[in-house]
């Protein structure tokens, strides 16, 4: 099985002044975040053969300028794959357009204002911004679904399209009845970012297969590209009108194809985000959420393989609102996102389930494992300090747990691990419940 925990995002923080970088570093490591600390910026220059950051946080009293090239230097390294927020003392914030202007232009993406002297610094505006920045960075594989004709040129955009490392599987049209069968349609929404048609088959036309696409509501939106030698535009706005997103014609520069495949990608993946996310956390909204559980059920079932499925639940989150007010309950909500975020792994799932509760897609087939990651959660997040405004203060967690594929059912398995939750805040909240289903069946008697 492999590691527990996700690769942790790297931060250095820079800074001449030790108080700033120990502030900082304590509260980025309380997520999860690998923290590097140095008084120069020249110390990091050496230190990049060793390890690349995801995130810079720069904390500079000099001018912006002076910095130049070592930025430049530090972004050529990690092939401009990191991030770099400056840090600048309150004093700079009169000549704000300037600093902003000076830092785009040297490779910079954020400016946050500090007093130096009461160490005052916006801590959650900073952790929200490098929230952004991780988000930008993740990298998925690119599905794209090719239906081939009899037309040798197939082969040319195939090949294309896997030097340009997407991920292509190819159907032939014999197939296309059989790809359409219900229990594929799921797949067809959750993996593929585009389809890729001819104009014309033996048996259809390519524009009655887009229509018949369009009218399947979980394949409404997959962007359509279109590849022919018809040359009519009487064809190509007919293609356009009946679901097609873009047009191709053979022979074209590869280059063409290529960026075309990418834009109708990025497009419909800022779609796709905007539909499935939670605006205030950035992950799987309640409805996205129970459709990924769907889907890695179907998918887990031809595997003959299990998964652990977890609701967590913020412990009196009434009182955290009563107390501080509702910004700092919303404060709180976004601070468990990222926890969770930053320490389980890539392939488990999150999502917030509606208010203050999280759903949690454990990729591990042993309950005594789903449990052990469960408790380290819960007591690694009950150590975290939330601020806003001149209030700092912890909160809890109360988690239930249930297994697939003791509850085959995805209605069992969400009132279990539901159960799991009730019975953790019966019993005084702050803990990891795991429901088995000889329990479920006593508590419905």
């Amino acid at each position: 099985m492999g590691s527990q925990h996700r690769l942790k995002k790297n931060i250095f923080i820079v800074s001449s002044n030790i108080e700033i970088r120990l502030i900082l570093s304590k509260e980025f490591t309380q997520y999860g975040y690998q923290i590097f600390e140095f008084a120069t910026l020249q110390q990091v220059l050496p230190f990049l053969k060793i390890q690349k950051p995801d995130i810079v946080i720069l904390h500079y009293n000099s001018q912006i300028s002076d910095v130049n090239l070592i930025v430049a230097e530090i972004l050529e390294e990690t092939k401009h794959k990191c991030n770099i927020i400056f840090l600048l003392n309150e004093s700079h914030r009169q000549k704000d357009f300037d600093h902003r202007l000076d830092i785009v232009r040297i490779g910079g993406n954020q400016i946050f204002y500090i007093n130096e002297e009461t160490k005052n610094i916006p801590i959650n505006e900073i952790l929200n911004t490098i929230d952004y920045f991780l988000e930008l960075q993740i990298t998925e594989p690119i599905h794209i679904l090719y239906i081939k004709n009899q037309e040798s040129y197939n082969d040319i955009y195939i090949d294309l399209l896997k030097q340009a490392r997407f991920d292509v599987e190819v159907f032939s049209f014999e197939q296309i009845r059989e790809l359409l069968n219900e229990k594929n349609i799921l797949i067809l929404q959750e993996l593929y970012y585009c389809i890729i048609l001819d104009l014309y088959y033996p048996d259809f036309l390519g524009i009655e297969l887009a229509s018949i696409l369009r009218q399947i509501p979980e394949l409404k939106y997959i962007p359509i590209l279109f590849i022919s030698k018809e040359k009519d535009i009487h064809r190509y706005i007919y293609t356009m009108q009946k679901g097609g997103d873009a047009y191709i014609i053979h022979p074209t520069q590869p280059e063409l194809f290529i960026t075309t495949v990418f834009s109708l990608y990025h497009k419909y993946k800022l779609f796709k985000s905007a539909l499935e996310k939670d605006l205030m956390t950035n992950l799987y909204n309640h409805h996205s959420f129970l459709r990924k559980l769907s889907f890695k059920m179907n998918i887990f079932k031809k595997a003959h393989q299990g998964f652990a499925y977890a609701l967590i639940d913020i412990d009196n989150f009434k009182k955290v609102n009563d107390q501080f007010g509702h910004q700092a309950g919303d404060q709180v909500i976004v601070n468990l996102a990222r926890f969770l975020k930053q320490n389980l792994r890539d392939y488990d799932l999150i999502g917030r389930y509606g208010g203050e509760e999280f759903g949690v897609i454990l990729n591990v087939q042993e309950k005594e494992i789903a449990i052990k990651i469960m408790e380290r959660l819960r007591k690694n997040f009950s150590l975290v300090l939330h601020h806003f405004n001149s209030y700092n203060f912890q909160c809890t967690v109360s988690i239930g747990i249930a297994m697939y594929p003791e509850f085959s059912d995805i209605t069992e398995l969400i009132s279990a691990a539901d159960y799991g939750l009730y019975e953790s805040k019966k019993q005084g909240r702050n803990r990891v419940i795991y429901i088995e289903k000889n329990q479920l069946k006593k508590n419905s008697q």
